[in-house]
């Protein structure tokens, strides 16, 4: 019983942020848009949140610094992209290569510095259920943060009308235009949104995953 509840522990700590990413990748290729520097927004997400968290003593600033510096750093994927209509995949690949250094710059001086521990929130009674209780229900923000996004994102882009103009604008560009829909500025916020997730992942990187700051900790997720 104990090691089924440690392994699927691990497997929900090393998925969570593989969610969150993922699910504002959605979005932004929804959108018609390929980000492939999620994984430079995640990494600058995770250090800014590190060290916010250990400024304030408090973990949730660091995630809120975390979400903040990565929708901020996908803005510039976006003005070089969709703006200035640079190649998408050049563009991402760059951005990444751009976050690994500059979080490693930025980084150096926390390296081994101890972090803040997270305390997770507990639910009661469906947290002393047995076998899964302690795993799903005495879990860190991320992981229900995760559960949200999942159902939201889903109920955004199938359910909701601005989710349908979304898909509509990442099908036929051309065509939504000529409809009058705000192309350039909705996949402005796609981007931005997926970047906030991708900093959103980073900060659980940082903070519960491992909860110190390492150079290239987001290992090519």
């Amino acid at each position: 019983m104990i090691m089924f509840e440690a392994i699927l522990l691990t497997i929900i700590t090393a998925s969570t942020p593989l969610v969150i990413a993922a699910m504002g990748e959605l979005v932004a290729e929804r959108s018609g848009v390929l980000n492939l520097g999620v994984e430079g927004m995640m990494i600058i997400g995770a250090v800014c949140a590190f060290i916010a968290t250990n400024m304030t003593g408090s973990p949730y600033i660091g995630v809120l610094a975390g979400i903040a510096t990565g929708a901020i750093f996908s803005l510039l994927f976006g003005f070089l992209t969709l703006t200035l209509v640079a190649n998408q995949v050049a563009t991402g690949l760059a951005l990444t290569i751009l976050g690994l250094g500059v979080s490693g710059m930025v980084g150096e001086s926390v390296v081994g510095v101890p972090g803040v521990k997270m305390q997770p929130i507990v639910i009661p009674l469906l947290s002393d259920l047995p076998l899964v209780g302690r795993v799903l229900f005495a879990q860190d923000i991320f992981f229900y943060l995760s559960i949200a996004l999942v159902a939201g994102v889903n109920w955004y882009l199938f359910k909701s009308r601005s989710g349908l103009k979304l898909r509509a604008i990442g099908d036929s560009h051309g065509s939504a235009h000529t409809l009058g829909l705000p192309v350039i500025r909705t996949r402005y916020l796609a981007v931005m949104f997926g970047g906030a997730c991708a900093g959103l992942a980073g900060a659980q990187l940082s903070l519960v995953y491992t909860p110190q700051w390492v150079e290239n900790m987001s290992a090519g997720r």
